[in-house]
């Protein structure tokens, strides 16, 4: 099993398959916004220059999104290369990871060294954090806290105000929080949920953000920090290597979040197509279905596992996240990415086929 669910390249190999629907992967299907692949057109020519080393354009972009200084944001090939980095940087003794969430915290981790201990999010809660019971547990001096904001298998979105409570308490006991918001676009209200408008003492703060997700470009990879720990940051860009952000990248970057229309449509589909998911495969016998503010769902299969319908719906052409490899889920677990109207009918019409005919 693959670490982040379905490899399509291999099973492509493998299957010899041409095509595959992917609901694996949590990717806008809006596709690339109009307005970068026009730009990547008309400035085709950057493909003949090094991209500025020190992204002076690009970190004033995201700065000026977000309402912070521009010594606060951090670039970097991807949300996970700034994972590593961060974590090269921190070098953390005692860990609490918020589980079951994104595997690539514990594996930067343990590159970095140090104790792991993880705050089990409980299925009697709905998978959802009890802020007033992780608090209690901070009492026991960690490092650093690791938060996924909304949770990635969960679905799940802690209230700002309820983060800058537990940030409050990172601050008492000496804990750094790394709070990753890759999904925070896909939320109702977006950016607004986040942290960083919350009045309280960053000090100790790292946000993660990724633009790989909601503007449907992982093979670019770009992703930044918010980073307010100016030891942290110079650390950083110490062990960071150069030009890890290509051209076209940060042509993105500068470009897609001024792009008004594809962010408003996207807002309204996520919106519209989360409740219709979830509606769905609640009238579904056989599954358990967890509310998501994001673009992705859980589902809890009540007969049957997850590794025999994934490859029933792989004969179907379709692939579904084997959510079992998650820490503290199991085989009757599955996620589902959200998508079209019409893909969303044909996964969700596919799940109650295979439940009724199968298991």
């Amino acid at each position: 099993m693959d670490l982040h669910g379905g490899n399509v390249y291999k099973i492509f190999r493998e299957k010899n398959l041409e095509e595959i629907l992917d609901y694996s992967s949590n990717i806008n299907p809006f596709g690339v916004p109009q307005s970068f692949k026009k730009s990547v057109i008309e400035n085709f020519y950057l493909i003949t220059r090094y991209p500025d080393p020190d992204y002076f354009k690009l970190k004033d972009k995201f700065a000026s999104f977000n309402g912070v200084e521009l010594e606060n944001i951090l670039v970097g090939n991807g949300a996970t290369e700034l994972i590593f980095l961060y974590m090269k940087a921190l070098k953390p003794k005692k860990t609490l990871v918020v589980s079951p969430t994104f595997a690539e915290y514990e594996r930067a981790l343990k590159v970095s060294g140090g104790e792991i201990e993880y705050f089990q999010l409980l299925e009697e809660d709905e998978f959802e954090l009890d802020h007033l019971r992780l608090e209690e547990r901070l009492k026991e001096k960690y490092d650093l806290l690791i938060i996924c904001n909304p949770n990635n298998p969960t679905g799940k979105r802690i209230s700002s105000s309820k983060l800058a409570s537990i940030l409050e308490h990172c601050n008492k006991y000496g804990t750094h929080l790394f709070l990753d918001e890759a999904f925070i676009e896909f939320t109702e209200g977006g950016h607004k949920n986040s942290i960083i408008k919350e009045t309280v003492d960053k000090k100790n703060l790292f946000v993660l953000r990724a633009l790989t997700k909601f503007f449907a470009i992982p093979g670019l990879r770009l992703g930044y920090g918010i980073c307010y720990n100016r030891e942290i940051r110079e650390s950083i860009e110490m062990e960071r290597e150069p030009w890890t952000v290509n051209g076209f990248a940060e042509l993105a970057g500068l470009v897609v979040l001024d792009d008004c229309e594809y962010i408003k449509n996207s807002e309204e589909w996520i919106r519209r197509e989360k409740l219709y998911m979830y509606r769905s495969l609640e009238k579904l016998p056989g599954v358990k279905t967890y509310k998501t503010e994001t673009n992705f769902i859980l589902v809890k299969l009540l007969k049957g596992d997850s590794k025999s319908l994934g490859k029933l719906f792989l004969e179907r052409g379709i692939l579904v996240r084997d959510a079992s490899n998650f820490k503290y889920l199991d085989s009757s677990f599955i996620r589902l990415a959200i998508k079209d109207r019409e893909n969303n009918k044909r996964v969700i019409e596919t799940l109650g086929d295979i439940l009724e005919k199968f298991f």
